[in-house]
């Protein structure tokens, strides 16, 4: 797709992490994504044409945020297109753009943000182009939390590489918005590293609710190293084809636990993808992704519990539930285990269910109209996501995005 790689290097990279891209580039050409086999109908769950990827690696960055609707004094970092608005709060932790970060924390950079390559194939072409992204560094021993907003408008298509360190036996929370600001149809590409050192614990909550025309690519990847543990939310409602591939590393000792909630509405089509990568002895992790498809919107749940031969004594859960509201809308659930010893735990669960008349028809006796008892019956199925937390702030952001 790329051909002109050296051209492209040149003219706009210059000497901005160029070893690393070229390796990341050389991987997008050797490890094309495998076709899809579980649909012998479809072969891809959310169409992300050659098109997109030539827009979304080459960018198309727009200038039409204005100074003043970047500032909001909730956010302890704000990213535009081209802006990284730190608000000097944290002190104690380093916040900053990754060109920034390339320069001033080259040590730094060196260890994590050139330490992982992609394992698929668009992943490797966002890590080949990525514009920028933030980096943050959180000391050992630190506790805090963490409030970060992008708003890059609806109109560019960019990829960014974000990079998140956590110090051994530190406790932070992180909340991570992506915002729609105005109208098109970008394509957002985006890698979201996060390294739990040794007795960390984090809370990261991902909320991506970006226009409705755009195309959107989130590839996260956690690194638990030992005795370390991990919470994540996930939460994706906006975007007109939205791929999301979430896949913890673990190492001995570790705790993964996972919560998702995705909404496709209109034309929507949705690949939501958790799993986990169990090296580790005495890992447990415990996935669980919920969906609603309204309209003609189609969703995908997929997920594998991958417990590597080394990681005895593990557990993994994958459960996935997808309920549909409307008769044109499409759901699939496709779970996995892979696992590579006899001594673990592990189990999963899949449902898929439609409307029930008789819910609507008991509501509407009770006086309620039909589209408030829709919306009752999406409330309760998805409001288990604002128990998880005790949070204000998310859980007011969760019942601003997702109505609850």
């Amino acid at each position: 797709m790329i051909e002109n790689y050296l051209e492209t290097l040149n003219s706009r990279f210059h000497d901005f992490d160029i070893e690393y891209r070229k390796q990341a580039y050389i991987d997008y050409l050797r490890y094309p994504d495998p076709p899809y086999k579980e649909s012998p109908d479809k072969k891809s769950y959310v169409t992300i044409t050659e098109k997109d990827l030539e827009r979304m690696a080459f960018g198309e960055l727009s200038v039409s945020i204005k100074k003043e609707e970047k500032i909001d004094n909730e956010f302890d970092l704000v990213v535009t297109d081209s802006d990284f608005i730190v608000s000097g709060r944290k002190k104690d932790v380093y916040m900053s753009s990754m060109k920034t970060a390339f320069t001033e924390k080259p040590d730094l950079f060196r260890d994590y943000a050139d330490k992982l390559f992609g394992k698929y194939n668009k992943e490797n072409l966002i890590n080949f182009s990525y514009e920028n992204g933030y980096f943050v560094s959180v000391p050992d021993s630190t506790k805090t939390d963490l409030k970060i907003q992008s708003i890059q408008d609806s109109n560019s298509s960019f990829t960014f590489k974000n990079v998140i360190v956590v110090g051994k036996n530190s406790s932070v929370e992180i909340t991570d918005i992506y915002r729609k600001h105005g109208e098109g149809n970008g394509v957002h590409g985006r890698n979201i590293y996060i390294f739990c050192l040794e007795g960390s614990h984090v809370e990261y909550n991902y909320i991506q609710a970006e226009g409705e025309d755009t195309v959107n690519l989130t590839y996260l990847r956690p690194v638990l190293y030992d005795n370390s543990e991990i919470r994540i939310i996930d939460v994706n409602t906006g975007g007109s084809r939205v791929l999301y591939n979430h896949e913890s590393e673990m190492h001995a000792g570790t705790t993964m636990k996972s919560y998702g909630v995705n909404i496709s509405r209109a034309d929507q089509e949705m690949d939501i993808w958790d799993s986990s990568l169990q090296y580790g002895k005495y890992s447990n992790c415990d996935i669980n992704i919920k969906g609603v498809v309204l309209d003609r919107s189609s969703t995908m749940h997929r997920g594998n519990i991958d417990i590597e031969p080394e990681g005895i004594k593990s557990t993994g859960f994958y459960g996935s539930a997808i309920l549909l509201m409307s008769e044109n809308g499409k759901g699939n659930s496709k779970p996995a285990l892979l696992i590579k010893n006899n001594d673990t735990k592990s189990k999963h669960s899949s449902a898929i269910s439609s409307l029930d008349p008789e819910q609507i028809f008991y509501l509407r006796s009770r006086g309620l109209s039909e589209e408030e008892s829709k919306d009752l019956i999406i409330n309760g199925f998805i409001g288990y996501i604002s128990d998880i937390t005790d949070n204000e702030f998310l859980k007011g952001q969760l019942a601003d995005i997702l109505k609850l």
